[in-house]
């Protein structure tokens, strides 16, 4: 085969770049790269564990305060000249609770009492009511079991006289007066009602003319006022 003649223009000269091949020919294995840290700067891993649990013992509790031990120990030791005091304290204080507890359960028992009191006064009032009006229920059997062909006004207004006989007397054992005020009475406005201003002959001013309807009372309770007519004032 013919050997082909080389151009000299394309001919690379080498000569001039032997220097810089060798340098990259004595470029160690190990140069770190542009980004790279140098390895003066890097941490290895084992730094960095006992760094993070050097980090995690000082956030926990009992890093942070190591004597807290040793504190709450201090705290709880007591002089000895104050442990009688301290052991009479506490039994006051346990006295106390003692005795408010049965303070409370005395309380409780005594509101229950109360009402139960209450509901048998009641009651027993009720009673004793009932217990008065029953002979006026007999009265009114005795009236209606009457023979009508023998019945006459004289008899009937008997009857009628003596249901109201009976009917006050079981009004006064229950402690029920009637208030009967007279005419020429000075009028007492706790006890009686004016119902009109009327004048009459000899009866002074502010002085009952007429007595209307009768009242009732009970102790000092009005159960209901005498109705009345009164002189009028001068000055009405």
């Amino acid at each position: 085969m013919p050997e082909q003649e080389i151009n000299p223009e394309n001919r690379i000269d080498i000569s001039d770049s032997s220097d810089e091949l060798e340098q990259f020919a004595n470029i160690p294995d190990d140069v770190p790269e542009e980004n790279e840290p140098p390895l003066s700067e890097t941490v290895a891993p084992e730094s960095v564990s006992s760094e993070a649990s050097e980090i995690l013992e000082l956030d926990s509790p009992e890093s942070t305060h190591p004597e807290s031990e040793e504190i709450r120990e201090i705290e709880l030791e007591v002089p000895a000249d104050l442990v009688p005091y301290i052991e009479q304290m506490q039994a006051r204080l346990d006295e106390a609770i003692a005795a408010r507890q049965r303070a409370q359960a005395d309380f409780s028992n005594y509101q229950r009492r109360a009402m139960e009191n209450e509901r048998q006064a009641i009651v027993s009032g009720m009673v004793k009511v009932i217990q008065a009006l029953l002979p006026m229920l007999d009265h009114f059997d005795l009236a209606l079991n009457q023979d009508l062909e023998a019945m006459t006004v004289e008899k009937l207004l008997n009857g009628v006289q003596l249901v109201r006989d009976g009917f006050n007397k079981s009004l006064q054992s229950l402690g029920v007066e009637i208030i009967e005020p007279t005419v020429g009475e000075e009028f007492d406005p706790n006890r009686h009602e004016a119902m009109l201003r009327q004048s009459a002959e000899g009866i002074e001013p502010n002085h009952i003319v007429m007595v209307m309807q009768p009242g009732y009372v009970m102790g000092e309770m009005v159960l209901r006022p005498a109705k009345v007519a009164v002189a009028p004032v001068e000055d009405e």
